[in-house]
């Protein structure tokens, strides 16, 4: 199996494996605040589905409105979690890490620290990266081969300075070695000179002497004679050292070919080629040093035929090969220019190459990247200043592109207000959202200087509210380049009329069976005048729903906060906080949806209705246990296994969940895996601690047929399970019987 592959087989395991951490550490939920658990369940939620940004919101809620609340351990690992989903690495370990100095006593303290230490592993890879020193390990021995000839000198007074001297002249051997092998060398030469004398004076026949004479003008201080006849040489003191200076090695270099400014397009790779010459007096290798912000991915390649691309597949380097005296080779610098630079940006770098004989000798090469890049600019027009409900008005937002590049995949999305009501695009838009109120344009292509205009037509809505400014506001979005623009029109005055607006949170609500809700709503008078608004709310919950003014706004129904059928009398944009009060049934099913509605109508102008309503979504544990076995039928002695595969199909999380599995008295019990917690003669039990929304607990039960058994007995068991969900409101399983 590939890495790849075994990662996307991991992630599900991952997933179940992490809603198990907090379910682990769920306990002090029972304790927690309704509004709080509440809070937190939904945030949870978000994040099992996917929705990691709004689980971030939601998560930090708990924490900030509840800073003392019995569940801050499991939202801050929540969230921490939610981080690391989205690449937000430091915001996850600071997480994890507040985690465990808040909370050391905490369920989830291990948990927070094994997340810490995987993603700490996975820094280090990517800082060791950019230095492959392991590769370069054989250019590393020739600095001290090169600084050991400094160091003898202090050697030179000694009586042997010639093998000081055969470091030079043979570098390749490392230093301790050189040193001391060079010495025979030398003192060979001289020592052969003894053994010439006897040869001359030994033999008896004339060509010896002739062979004797004929090295004699090659030997310094000898002067041939012919009337001298050959004598051996005497013995005289050394004239002097051959070698008495050493050239010492000195690095040098040139970098060459690179060009003073490269242009692309932002988000595309360039190649900066270069040259590097070796102006020292000896072999050596330079290293690569780009000043690119590392944003740009700056990386080396060699470019042995100096066709300036990389191939594929070609590896990197980071330093040249080891090039002797006067040799030049080619390399290339790739640089990917960020997609979010602007046209005409510039960024001024070097190339820098210098020596690994000596770091100090280098050599820069400076040069400029220029990006090319669209730049998106647009003008809104408006054909009317003042607007009443109703009234129909025009914005033209016309587009321009003053960059140097075409614009491609350029996107226009334009937002406008909830009073304004879309009637029509031109041309047609790619999308519309009325329910974000945004509409969309996707452009294939814009040149420079083209000039494309879009058009919106709406109708003021009824509820605009009085001397109400209405703006559109369009996002010029590019795929390079300056990424995003944004541009506001003018506004279109609404006129004071009568008028009301009841207004509630967007976001669905997450309740419990038995659980009395509170659902905020806010009321306004958008009206030029004083006036009452009669109240009326509905439910398709099957209860009623008590309307309740809040008077400090807290969310919190008080004891001398009213129920309200009209509201008190509201000055002109005077908003008041309504409640909603309902009580959820017991026996609600799991995700089952319901609407509450709320609605007002003005005492001045019975016209005038103002309704919106809020979505609450009922969330419960639904724990069902299922046997699973290989055969039904049972040999009489003989021991087999079954399995109970307990399973929470609810949407929320079931604590305490206790297993109960009673034997027949046909049966006889032999083992379990996992151990049950409980065993009474034939009934044997587990406790499970949380089992999450969507995770299975398998238990395997080991039993004997008993002996004496007639054909075609019918062997029943029974099996219970009791759990608790958020609220620590029990759920209980009749007893059921059936067969092995």
């Amino acid at each position: 199996m590939s890495h790849g592959s075994f990662h996307r087989a991991f992630l599900p395991i991952s997933s179940v494996f992490a809603c198990a951490f907090l379910l682990f550490g769920a306990l002090s939920l029972a304790d927690a605040q309704p509004d709080e658990a509440t809070l937190f369940t939904e945030g949870y939620q978000a994040y099992l589905k996917g929705d990691t940004e709004r689980a971030i919101a939601t998560l930090s809620d708990v924490i900030k409105q509840f800073p003392n609340g019995r569940v801050n351990d499991l939202a801050l690992y929540w969230l921490g979690k939610s981080y690391q989903r989205t690449g937000r690495t430091p915001e996850a370990l600071a997480t994890f890490r507040e985690l465990k100095t808040k909370f050391p006593q905490s369920s989830m303290f291990g948990h927070a620290s094994r997340q810490i230490a995987a993603l700490e592993k996975k820094g280090p890879p990517e800082q060791a990266a950019p230095t492959p020193e392991p590769k370069v390990a054989k250019p590393l021995v020739e600095p001290p081969a090169e600084m050991k000839p400094e160091a003898p000198p202090k050697v030179a007074a000694k009586p042997e300075p010639k093998p000081e001297l055969k470091p030079p002249v043979e570098p390749p051997p490392p230093p301790p070695v050189a040193v001391p092998e060079a010495p025979p060398k030398v003192v060979v030469r001289p020592e052969p000179k003894p053994p010439v004398e006897p040869k001359p004076a030994a033999p008896p026949k004339v060509a010896a002497k002739k062979e004797a004479v004929k090295p004699a003008p090659v030997k310094p201080g000898r002067v041939p004679s012919s009337k001298v006849p050959a004598r051996p040489p005497l013995s005289a003191p050394p004239a002097g050292e051959s070698v008495f200076l050493v050239v010492e090695r000195v690095a040098g270099l040139d970098v060459t070919d690179v060009a003073s400014r490269y242009v692309a397009i932002s988000g595309d790779s360039i190649t900066v080629p270069f040259s590097v010459t070796n102006r020292g007096n000896a072999e050596d290798a330079f290293q690569f040093i780009s000043t690119l912000p590392p944003s740009y991915q700056a990386v080396f390649f060699q470019d042995p035929d100096g066709s300036g691309r990389v191939k594929t597949g070609e590896p990197s380097v980071t330093e040249t090969p080891r090039l002797g005296t006067g040799e030049r080779a080619r390399f290339l610098l790739r640089a990917r220019l960020p997609i979010e630079m602007s046209d005409g940006a510039a960024q001024p770098f070097e190339v820098k190459v210098s020596s690994k004989f000596d770091p100090a000798v280098s050599h820069a090469a400076p040069a400029t990247l220029v990006a090319s890049a669209p730049a998106l600019r647009g003008t809104f027009a408006l054909d009317r200043a003042n607007v009443k409900p109703g009234d129909a008005v025009s914005y033209t937002l016309s587009l321009s592109n003053v960059g140097s590049a075409d614009a491609r995949s350029a996107r226009v999305v334009v937002s406008y207000p909830g009073a304004l009501r879309l009637v029509q695009v031109t041309p047609s838009a790619s999308s519309v959202d009325p329910q974000v109120h945004t509409v969309a344009w996707d452009l294939a292509r814009l040149a420079p200087n083209d000039r494309p205009a879009v058009r919106l037509d709406f109708r003021v809505s009824d509820d605009a509210l009085a001397d109400q400014e209405l703006g559109v506001r369009a996002v010029l979005q590019s795929a390079v380049g300056e990424q995003t623009v944004s541009v506001v029109s003018a506004v279109a005055k609404v006129e004071a009329v009568a008028g009301v607006r009841v207004a509630g949170a967007e976001a669905f609500r997450t309740v419990f069976p038995r659980e009395t809700v509170l659902l905020p709503f806010t009321l306004r008078n958008t009206g030029n005048g004083q006036d009452r608004f009669v109240l009326k709310s509905q439910s398709d919950l099957g209860r009623g729903v008590t309307v309740i003014e809040d008077r400090n706004r807290d969310g919190i129904r008080q004891q001398d906060e009213p129920v309200v059928e009209t509201t008190r009398l509201l000055n002109p944009q005077e908003e008041i906080a309504l409640l909603a009060e309902l009580a959820v049934p017991s026996d609600e099913p799991d995700a089952k949806r319901h609407s509450v509605r709320l609605s007002a109508t003005s005492e001045r102008s019975r016209s005038v209705v103002a309704e919106t309503g809020r979505l609450v979504v009922v969330a419960r544990p639904v724990v069902a246990v299922a046997t699973q076995m290989a055969t039904k039928e049972g040999i009489p002695g003989k021991v087999f296994s079954y399995q109970l595969v307990a399973t929470n199909t609810g949407t929320s999380p079931a604590r305490r969940v206790l297993v109960s599995e009673s034997l027949p008295p046909e049966l006889e019990f032999v083992d379990a895996q996992p151990k049950p917690g409980q065993i009474e003669g034939q009934r044997i039990a587990w406790e499970i601690a949380d089992l999450g929304s969507g995770q299975q607990e398998v238990l395997t039960v080991g039993v004997r047929v008993k002996k004496g058994l007639a054909a075609g007995t019918p062997v029943r068991k029974s099996t219970m399970v009791r759990y608790r969900d958020m609220k620590d409101q029990v759920y209980e399983s009749s007893p059921g019987r059936e067969g092995p």
